[in-house]
């Protein structure tokens, strides 16, 4: 059984665990710090049974209409089994509740599997945004409307 919670500053270390497992430039520990106190309820994580976080997500909220997802990971070792997905789509729910009229992140261009996980769940490649991760890392920037608005894309 997974439940989706809010992060609490307890959960941080293994946030950060799961961040270093999962990206080739993680955030620093103390940028997820900061991100826990600045976002709110909109830094989740998924638990087990037993307490044990399995993965996260993280989003703020800019110029009170777009929601960002900042961040989202899962343990690999919890990966294919829809953790990701209900991470993704409760941080929707608390976007579309404050007023977001679409979602937005940046997925490194050459991450197959990070873009067909977000094209599953509605996002569209709006923009190639040249060295965003650094020299020669490119990312696609993707949206998802979250007023089901026909034509958005």
């Amino acid at each position: 059984m997974v439940i989706i919670t809010n992060a609490n500053e307890d959960d941080l270390n293994e946030i950060y665990a799961i961040e270093l497992e999962s990206f080739e430039n993680p955030y620093p520990y103390s940028l997820l710090r900061a991100y826990y106190f600045l976002a709110g309820d909109l830094f989740l994580v998924a638990k087990d049974e037993k307490g044990k976080v399995l993965g996260y997500s993280l989003g703020v909220i800019q110029y009170g209409y777009r929601g960002h997802v900042v961040s989202i990971a899962v343990k690999k070792t919890e990966r294919k089994r829809g953790v990701g997905s209900m991470l993704l789509m409760q941080l929707e729910s608390k976007f579309r509740l404050k007023g977001c009229s679409h979602s937005y992140l940046e997925v490194n261009y050459r991450n197959r599997a990070g873009i067909s996980f977000y094209n599953k769940l509605g996002y569209k490649v709006v923009k190639l945004q040249l060295n965003y991760y650094g020299r020669n890392q490119h990312a696609f920037i993707m949206v998802k409307d979250l007023l089901d608005r026909i034509g958005f894309e």
